[in-house]
């Protein structure tokens, strides 16, 4: 009876370590100076863009074990900058980012697959603004760039689904109902 015992929690632990391998097996990278998290949509019909100036990201990625990735970010909304004073003022506000109740967004990723060309992939993740989360996925790339890598990531956010830019600005004609995101992450080994 020990004997067939001492097989099972071997064949057990032999289980658990092959299920465990992948995650074990993604490369941590630290965000480096000069990555940028951009957004753009329109506004009265006309595109614009800007960035989040300050945000921080925790990347866990190794190509030849994508599924095993995670990508966690988190966005001080208050950091937003369109180079426009007037719309640069409203997006703290209640009506868009509510950065008094919601100071930051959050994204939680991972489940990377291969999509695309070599170097591509799609992420599944929770974007979490304004007290709602949702599914958001990712579309990325990812590159080696000697020691170092390169991430770029596309995502598109329904803004009405978070509750940004309701009640006077619920019309698409006012502004875009999906906001594009645009991330170029230089990443560097550690984390």
């Amino acid at each position: 009876m020990k004997r067939l015992q001492s097989r099972s929690t071997a064949a057990f632990a032999m289980l658990l370590a092959t299920l465990l391998a992948p995650a074990a097996q993604a490369q941590s990278w630290a965000l480096q100076p000069g990555s940028t998290l951009g957004f753009g949509t329109t506004f009265e019909g006309a595109r614009f863009s800007g960035q989040f100036r300050q945000f921080t990201a925790v990347i866990a990625f190794d190509p030849a074990h994508p599924q095993a990735c995670t990508l966690q970010a988190s966005i001080q909304l208050a950091s937003a900058d369109t180079d426009n004073a007037d719309r640069d003022k409203m997006l703290p506000t209640a009506d868009f980012f509510d950065v008094a109740h919601f100071p930051q967004a959050h994204y939680q990723g991972g489940q990377c697959q291969p999509d695309g060309p070599a170097g591509s992939y799609r992420a599944q993740g929770t974007l979490t603004l304004r007290g709602v989360s949702k599914p958001v996925p990712l579309s990325l790339r990812f590159s080696m760039q000697g020691k170092n890598a390169l991430l770029t990531l596309d995502a598109t956010v329904p803004r009405l689904a978070f509750d940004v830019g309701g009640g006077q600005w619920a019309s698409a004609s006012a502004i875009g109902l999906d906001v594009a995101v645009h991330g170029v992450l230089k990443l560097a080994p550690g984390g």
